[in-house]
């Protein structure tokens, strides 16, 4: 079927070559400083390109692949009636929040021990896990963030296969009975379901609800082919043999992505699921939004520059592939970052990367590329929200935050999406960048139409600096802004 998913696989490389052409030509270059960073900044947005697209091409040319596993028998259940542990990890989440949770854990088909691992060492929480007729776990010190908590929960369980869930994701009652068949096959360590958000009525929320859409729709379910799925944190069930192989869960802030790559190592293989057995609360605060992505991004970079998954020789050609652009897509905050700082500049000081007085030659190599920057998302699910788009064009900074703590190894503590503390940042420490190019976009505007040097490129510019400055703005003011859902 000819759709918007078609258009994406042909129309991609065709612009990509075409706006390469005339950037990577030096002969095209104006201000050699922003031209060099127009090159790195173009290079990497490129590679990310370029890697969905191979991810998207598989999924749709690969015929039979695990897109959609077959349902599997139950007779594993009742031939071997494996033992299971549920942990629910909390950090200070809200009472209300971590309690449905709970309970939906403890109601789960299938018979199964339920355990919540407190590393807010709370009373509340305490007598909320006994009220459920859970089992309560803390520990004296947060060491390790979540991967701490969780195998601090390992040393005291035993059960063959265990199951983690984030306190806001609140499972379905067949989980188990859905996921738990998979591992029949003794080489499966991990079985990962995705993750859904139920509060995409709030603006930050809805942003973040459909860039995870098109990571679930297209990217995981492709990377079972290689069998380089890898956790996503939640809502999966690992078998313990396989995580005590490795030494238990990866000891980092982004431990779900860093213990799926040490598996993969060992010969181990993982699964995606494609359907929704889970629904949780997306972030929908600026502080938790970034503090979430940051801690993303530091785990993916940290994985990128320490350990450079295509220089290891355990994991096959295909998966090596699969974890460099899974990371690099985290450096997406440097081109992001600069393609806010050029139309500025050009307005403000008159300068630019490229030589644009052909404006006609300059316009067809340069207008279908961010066109086809900007409608990604569009261009993949057949619709796109203006929430994506300033949410991801507000990602440059805790993207280039990651960034700086990797490379200069600075320490970040780990603060849980729905945490009562995420709320309680300030927040200007977060916003500072978003207001400071607000304010000097508006002022490049009138800097730039007085007297200006050429007509079409000023106003080319000012149209980027007003686009880029309402997605910023709705950004901003995004924690008051609710999203009509049809």
């Amino acid at each position: 079927m000819f759709n918007t998913t078609t258009i994406f696989l042909f129309a991609a490389p065709l612009v990509v070559v075409l706006y390469v052409s005339f950037v990577f030509n030096p002969a095209n270059a104006d201000n050699y400083g922003l031209y060099a960073l127009q090159i790195v900044a173009d290079s990497i947005a490129i590679v990310a390109i370029l890697g969905l697209w191979i991810t998207v091409l598989l999924d749709v040319i690969v015929e039979k692949h695990h897109r959609s596993h077959q349902p599997v028998s139950n007779s594993f259940l009742d031939e071997r009636h494996p033992s299971v542990d549920v942990f629910v990890t909390t950090a200070g989440e809200p009472l209300d929040v971590i309690a449905k949770t709970v309970q939906a854990a403890v109601d789960m088909d299938y018979p199964h021990t339920t355990f919540v691992l407190d590393d807010g060492r709370s009373d509340d929480v305490r007598k909320l896990a006994a009220h459920f007729e859970a089992v309560y776990f803390t520990r004296e010190n947060n060491i390790d963030a979540k991967a701490g908590n969780v195998n601090n929960g390992l040393r005291h369980t035993s059960a063959e296969f265990f199951v983690i869930f984030d306190a806001d994701q609140v499972p379905k009652k067949h989980f188990l009975m859905k996921l738990l068949p998979y591992m029949k096959n003794e080489r499966i360590a991990m079985v990962q379901s995705p993750q859904f958000f139920s509060n995409v009525d709030r603006f930050i929320a809805c942003g973040t609800s459909q860039a995870q859409e098109v990571f679930y729709k297209y990217v995981c379910p492709a990377k079972n082919i290689s069998n380089s799925a890898f956790c996503v944190g939640t809502n999966m069930v690992f078998r313990r043999s396989a995580i005590n192989q490795i030494d238990g869960i990866a000891r980092n802030n982004s431990e779900d992505i860093w213990t799926s790559f040490l598996l993969h190592e060992k010969g181990w293989e993982t699964i995606f699921i494609n359907e929704v057995l889970a629904i949780g609360q997306a972030p929908s605060t600026i502080v938790s939004y970034f503090k979430q992505q940051r801690r993303w991004a530091t785990g993916g970079l940290g994985m990128l520059f320490l350990l450079n998954p295509m220089r290891s020789k355990k994991l096959n050609i295909d998966q090596r592939f699969q974890y460099f652009f899974s990371n690099i897509f985290f450096l997406v905050g440097i081109p992001a970052l600069a393609y806010i700082m050029f139309p500025i500049i050009y307005l403000l000081f008159d300068a630019k990367p490229l030589n644009t007085d052909n404006g006609l030659v300059w316009a067809l190599h340069y207008v279908p590329y961010f066109a086809l920057y900007y409608s990604l998302t569009w261009l993949l699910l057949g619709r796109l929200r203006l929430a994506t788009l300033a949410t991801a064009i507000a990602n440059f900074y805790p993207y280039i935050l990651a960034l700086f703590s990797v490379l200069f190894d600075s320490k970040q503590d780990w603060v849980a999406t729905t945490s009562k503390k995420s709320g309680q940042d300030f927040l200007m420490k977060w916003v500072w960048p978003h207001v400071f190019f607000l304010i000097l976009g508006l002022m490049s505007l009138f800097v730039g139409w007085y007297e200006p040097d050429n007509f079409w490129t000023t106003l080319f510019n000012s149209a980027w600096v007003v686009v880029n400055s309402y997605l910023l703005y709705l950004f901003l003011t995004g924690e008051r802004r609710f999203v009509k859902i049809a």
